[in-house]
């Protein structure tokens, strides 16, 4: 069973992610936790995935205590290099909704955070 955590907890990355996961993929998936800068969006996975999802204060507490195989990232275009960086370093595989980032410096951080030479 692979373990998933989400970050950016808005309509897309529920309806997205979130409930496919809970409601198509139980059998092999496990969406174990939801971190948002805005607490209220990340309480509204439980609501829509009609399962109780722990909601983190933190992300990389979230890392910590889930250890997840995977991290989704789906918050604002600007700040996906931030959360696939720190996943990267956390030993996560990431998921991100497109574009991965913003600009041409954060694009090669995030080939330096995922392990590349460049």
């Amino acid at each position: 069973m692979k373990k998933y955590v989400i970050v950016g907890c808005g309509y897309r990355g529920i309806t997205s992610y979130a409930v496919p996961i809970v409601k198509e993929y139980q059998d092999c998936a496990e969406l174990c936790g939801a971190y948002d800068v805005n607490r209220k969006r990340a309480e509204l996975v439980s609501e829509y995935t009609g399962e109780t999802v722990p909601v983190f204060d933190g992300f990389e507490k979230m890392l910590e205590e889930t250890k997840p195989d995977t991290v989704i990232v789906t918050t604002v275009d600007a700040f996906h290099d931030e959360y696939i960086i720190k996943a990267l370093y956390s030993g996560c595989d990431v998921i991100s909704e497109k574009p991965l980032t913003t600009t041409f410096e954060k694009a090669l951080a995030i080939k330096k955070g995922g392990g590349g030479n460049g």
